[in-house]
């Protein structure tokens, strides 16, 4: 490690080496953590009262530490890959640019720099990147989410759909690239790519009570709404967490909602259009010829119970004017 230190940091130049060299011992610290332990000398042991079962055991160079780091190195290995990719993508961009080693103006997304010098690399970097103060609890609480969120959808919804959980993340990435337009000075859309995860998840699990921020239970229903209350309390600023909103409804409406609508599966062709069309037109002439039908055999009818009726009183008269007169 020493070796690889030094070669390392006379490679680099001079205003990184610190940087690098403080890499590079975390990497030795974390090596000889699992180191074995250095051998028992041989000869007799020096009788100290102790025996040798009830001796300590050896324990390598920052052992103690095993306790704290084995649990979200569990947690990392067990997650989903796709979650595990871009959630580990995320926090190593973050640690190339608090290092200086990644300059933020170059991952920004710019439509201009896409254009015309063709750094496309920015359409991936501007999702990705969530700030640079990695020791604000903040920035871990938006790791946080952002990785509950993933890891759900992707174990849950889309366990057996590895090709849609991907649709969803471009398709609400090209939203937001869309709706970016209303807000031109957000060059990072990481915050809003967030939010929109965390409406998906929302609508999932609506019913469902969570704990925010380790000090509230809400439903899950809630979540979206609460984080912009936390960016709008944090920054001054919750536009960002609104255009997440908008984009993950329109993602969940077009994909949930729409095709449970009363909707034809197809679509008819030209020409079945225009023949329903004309049975159309033609339908209301033929009703028309229907209905004056029936008033004319309605008023038919009355004019002959009329004159039925005109005749049964003449009848009547008649036969009173015959019948003699009583004694």
């Amino acid at each position: 490690v020493g070796i690889a230190m030094a070669a390392l940091a006379r490679s680099m130049s001079r205003g990184r080496r610190r940087h690098a060299a403080l890499l590079l011992c975390c990497v030795g610290l974390a090596l000889c953590s699992d180191a074995p332990p250095a051998p028992e000398p041989k000869g007799p042991k020096p009788e100290l009262g102790i025996s040798a079962e009830q001796a300590p055991p050896r324990r390598a160079l920052l052992a103690g530490l095993r306790h704290v780091v084995e649990p979200p190195l569990k947690a990392f290995r067990e997650a989903p890959p796709i979650t595990r990719s871009v959630v580990s993508a995320s926090v190593l961009l973050s640690l190339l640019t608090s290092t200086r080693v990644v300059d933020m103006r170059s991952i920004c997304f710019s439509e201009m720099e896409v254009l015309h010098r063709g750094e496309w690399w920015r359409f991936v970097t501007t999702f990705l990147f969530m700030g640079d103060q990695m020791f604000s609890i903040f920035y871990w609480m938006q790791i946080y989410h952002f990785w509950e969120c993933l890891k759900m959808l992707e174990l849950v919804k889309y366990h057996w759909e590895p090709s849609g959980f991907i649709k969803m993340i471009v398709s609400c990435a090209m939203l937001l690239i869309g709706l970016k337009q209303l807000r031109r000075e957000a060059i990072f859309l990481s915050a809003p790519l967030v939010t929109t995860f965390m409406y998906m998840y929302s609508r999932e699990y609506q019913a469902q009570p969570i704990n925010f921020m380790g000090f509230f239970q809400i439903r899950c229903g809630w979540l979206p709404w609460m984080q912009m209350l936390q960016d709008l309390l944090q920054t001054g600023d919750a536009v960002p967490s609104m255009l997440g909103l908008i984009a993950g409804h329109i993602y969940y409406y077009c994909e949930e909602v729409a095709p449970r609508l009363l909707m034809p599966h197809k679509l008819p062709s030209l020409a079945e259009f225009l023949q329903t069309g004309s049975a159309q037109v033609a339908k209301p002439a033929s009703e028309e010829e229907k209905e004056s039908s029936e008033t004319d055999s309605h008023t038919d009818g009355e004019d002959s119970s009329e004159d039925s009726g005109d005749d049964q009183v003449e009848a009547e008269e008649e036969e009173q004017s015959t019948s003699p007169a009583p004694q």
